[in-house]
Formats: structure tokens, sequence, C-alpha cells
């Protein structure tokens, strides 16, 4: 047990939170990229997935990570990640790479923090 008290664990910030998503983007690791999203993010990806599944008979496989990330260029390495502001479980980060700098929402939830893009999918908050 004082092993495990001395390790450090992924993602306890949401700047590494959001390195370590950047990061398994950019070596096509989808699945690793997949689960460092929002519980919510996730939610409106699977129900996207399901739609596009069964509007194509099946011929577009129900795969939400896949939905997410494939047929998108890989993201080029972050140049700069910081905190902008942060509120209760919820933050802003400005990240840069390629030449382009974008504010990215970060959630805290149980698993640490994750990435958020309900706001960029049409998702109202409640």
């Amino acid at each position: 047990m004082p092993l495990a008290a001395c390790e450090k664990p992924r993602g306890n910030s949401p700047v590494d939170a959001y390195t370590s998503f950047s990061k398994a983007a950019q070596r096509g690791d989808y699945k690793t990229a997949y689960a460092a999203l929002s519980q919510q993010t996730q939610k409106r990806l699977a129900t996207r997935s399901k739609e596009a599944s069964m509007a194509s008979g099946g011929a577009i496989k129900d795969d939400p990570a896949a939905l997410a990330f494939s047929g998108t260029t890989r993201p080029e390495p972050l140049t700069e990640v910081k905190l902008v502001h942060e509120e209760a479980d919820r933050c802003v980060l400005a990240a840069a790479a390629g030449g382009i700098a974008e504010q990215v929402t970060m959630v805290r939830e149980q698993e640490g923090w994750k990435v958020d893009l309900t706001e960029n999918m049409g998702i109202t908050k409640s």
C-alpha cells in the first residue's frame, strides 16, 4: 500500500488530462481518447452513432469512438496548454497546436478530469 500512495494519479489536473487526451488522439488511440471524453459527450456520441447506423441500415457500424475520431486528421502536437478559468468541477483551458489556439472545456467526473465537447455539439446544459 505505501507504493500506491507514492504514485501520482493520471489526469489529476485538467492540463494533464487534456495533454493525455491529445497524445492519444495524435497516435490514433481512439479508444483511449474516447475514454477521456466526458460522460455527456460520450452519451451524445453514442446516440449519434446509433442513429447513423440505423439510418444506414447497418452499413455504418455503431461505433461512437470511430464517429468521434475517424475521418479527421490527427491533431498537431500541443505547444501549450494552460488553465484559463476554474470553477468547482468545470474549467476552461487554452490549448495551442499547429499555430491554432482553442479554448477547451473540462469537467471533473468521478474518474478525474474529462474533455467536454457538449457545447460544440449543440447540447444545452441544465
